[in-house]
């Protein structure tokens, strides 16, 4: 490709992508659908950008841009509301994959006529939601503080899930390394070793976060940290995508919480310089550029992995009875969690009932099964992205939907 002209594809996307955010208020189409389509139109559909060679690049460009994404959504979550909303993100996100998988599993055993232990991969692999589209839809949406921190730490569980179980069932078939150990005791084991590394590292570094941030290159030492710290959390066991997003909440609400330890530092003689704990504005302005570029390219990078030739009618007909599982599974857990949680009661269920996106993160496990040899289907890969690409529409319609309805009507 000319050299010009791959300048002028960069510069275009970039261009479509801040477009695209103010297209979001004007017609209230989601901009992850936009890209994704300019993306289909640049790979598939014209192939101007040949899609092969983007396939081996996709795990570790997808697993950049979710760690800037979940880092980018933990800066602007409140600790307080955190706090107040995990409980009920930890049942809304264990029961939202736990249904999702059921109800896969069971289509592939009742509908399609297949073993279980192929059911079970079905299931998995399209239980879990993708942070990286929710979490960029979240913030224009007309709901409360409240809603979208519950649906913020429900997207990090449910995807969190899809993973581990994934990789421990490929485990199983392979090796019987979890056999007579609960899968949901190594989950959890997981999840607490996440939020006990990000918790220490979060601490330790917003104790230097008021000199950092002043300094030459603040962000890239930041930045440097996150992803060290993401590699440190896969080597210890734990889920890098709860560290990376609890890392960003400790950072982002660093002052408050060390104002808030005054007086129980006060009563053991001791006190902390509060300035020392406040993130500089510059750093923060500098991470919001950095993930809105990545995530631009992003979700053309999904666009470019799309192949018409998958689309067959059997394949279609599989990813429509999919896309209705999530629907059901979805109406069903609302209705479950919706009593225990303030949030949920006093929101519309159309806020809530489209956010069932599927993403990288459901297509890199879609790999990685199919590179073990305890899985071979012609059939699983045309379907995740078939699956991928109609809920991300179908969110697109909903948002649509509950935004040019209830936009006037947000409570606090």
């Amino acid at each position: 490709m000319d050299v010009s002209l791959f300048a002028a594809l960069i510069g275009g996307i970039i261009v479509l992508g801040v477009l695209g955010d103010f297209l979001f208020a004007k017609t209230k189409i989601p901009t992850p659908v936009i890209l994704m389509l300019a993306g289909i139109a640049l790979g598939p559909a014209t192939h101007l950008l040949k899609s092969d060679i983007f396939f081996e690049i996709a795990p570790y460009f997808g697993t950049f841009a979710l760690i800037l994404i979940l880092f980018e959504g933990g800066l602007d979550l409140e600790f307080d509301l955190v706090i107040r909303q995990f409980s009920s993100a930890l049942l809304l996100g264990f029961l939202s994959f736990i249904l999702g998988a059921a109800g896969i599993t069971s289509l592939c055993l009742i509908l399609f006529q297949m073993e279980m232990s192929d059911a079970l991969f079905y299931g998995f692999i399209f239980g879990g939601t993708s942070p990286a589209v929710i979490l960029a839809v979240l913030p224009r949406l007309s709901i409360t503080k409240n809603l979208k921190t519950l649906l913020t730490l429900e997207a990090v569980i449910s995807e969190v899930l899809t993973v581990i179980s994934v990789i421990i069932y490929i485990k199983i078939r392979e090796e019987g390394q979890y056999e007579g150990i609960s899968i949901l005791s190594h989950i959890l084991t997981s999840i607490g070793i996440s939020i006990v590394l990000a918790a220490v590292c979060g601490l330790i570094w917003s104790r230097f976060m008021g000199y950092f941030s002043k300094q030459n290159l603040a962000y890239m030492l930041t930045l440097g940290f996150i992803l060290l710290l993401y590699t440190l959390t896969d080597f210890l066991g734990g889920e890098g995508a709860i560290t990376i997003l609890a890392f960003g909440i400790l950072l982002g609400n660093s002052k408050i919480l060390a104002t808030k330890s005054q007086p129980v530092l006060a009563k053991l003689n001791s006190t902390v310089n509060i300035a020392d704990f406040e993130i500089d504005e510059v750093v923060k302005k500098i991470n919001a550029e950095l993930t809105f570029l990545v995530r631009t390219f992003f979700f053309v990078f999904i666009g470019l992995l799309f192949d018409f030739t998958f689309f067959t009618q059997d394949v279609l007909l599989m990813a429509m009875a999919i896309l209705a599982i999530f629907f059901i599974s979805r109406i069903a857990t609302i209705n479950l969690v919706r009593p225990l949680s303030p949030s949920l009661q006093s929101a519309h269920v159309s806020s809530t009932l489209g956010l069932i996106p599927r993403g990288l993160a459901t297509a890199v496990m879609a790999f990685t099964l199919l590179n073990s040899s305890v899985f071979n289907s012609n059939l699983l890969l045309p379907v995740v992205f078939a699956v991928i690409l109609a809920s991300n529409l179908l969110m697109s319609v909903f948002v649509y939907y509950y935004e040019s309805r209830h936009r006037n009507q947000l409570t606090p």
